[in-house]
């Protein structure tokens, strides 16, 4: 089922509009490409210990669809970007009130990145926060993730540190450094929908190419 919502000032080299929609099982595929893709640059960042299986719940797309709402954009058959969409954030077990709505696992493949799919996520599921009643969108982002702050940043969310948690506490069995998990959050009374054009003109979307496999436990492989 489409989400019709969200029109991007995203074209293709065929010039197709680039949709939000659910996400179906036949896509969890090439959302795992999308998300490994978007997220193997972080993967020197940290220790490994931390990194694999913060990866790993981002891939967890069966707990992400049962939860809450997997939300993918779509262009000339392609996915570029997902994101789970949580109505209710406190089932995620991150300290985020019950009531509150929230994301998580918000990926654009490298290919896509600058053409507003990031944006257009994000917009989608502010409006399915305010069509469940819910108050405030929240999510939380890694302290390394520095473009993405930039973005949230830019986008008017405001910082909540008081939701932050260490990520090193969370997944790491070997007592690492403080890895922080900042949150990021917007009251939905209080503000219009962030908009989804672009800053500049976009180009063309380019193909996603395969994603290389990394390690993220239970057998799903090794980095090339």
């Amino acid at each position: 089922m489409s989400v019709p919502l969200i029109k991007t000032a995203v074209a293709t080299r065929q010039n197709t509009v680039p949709i939000v929609r659910d996400a179906a099982p036949a896509d969890y595929p090439a959302i795992r490409d999308v998300v490994i893709a978007a997220y193997r640059q972080y993967a020197d960042l940290i220790a490994r210990d931390i990194f694999s299986p913060y990866l790993a719940g981002l891939l967890d797309l069966e707990t992400h669809a049962r939860d809450g709402r997997l939300l993918v954009v779509e262009a000339d058959g392609r996915v570029y970007g997902s994101v789970a969409f949580y109505p209710d954030a406190a089932v995620q077990g991150f300290g985020l009130p019950p009531g509150w709505a929230s994301g998580r696992a918000l990926a654009v493949h490298p290919a896509a990145r600058g053409h507003g799919v990031a944006r257009a996520l994000l917009a989608t599921c502010e409006r399915l926060a305010r069509e469940a009643g819910a108050p405030v969108f929240a999510f939380h982002t890694a302290s390394f993730m520095a473009d993405a702050i930039a973005l949230y940043e830019r986008l008017g969310y405001r910082r909540a540190p008081e939701f932050d948690f260490n990520l090193a506490a969370r997944f790491s069995r070997f007592g690492a450094a403080p890895v922080m998990a900042f949150a990021y959050l917007r009251h939905l009374t209080r503000y219009a929908q962030i908009s989804t054009a672009c800053d500049t003109p976009a180009a063309p979307l380019l193909p996603a190419p395969p994603a290389r496999v990394l390690d993220v436990g239970g057998g799903l492989g090794t980095v090339e």
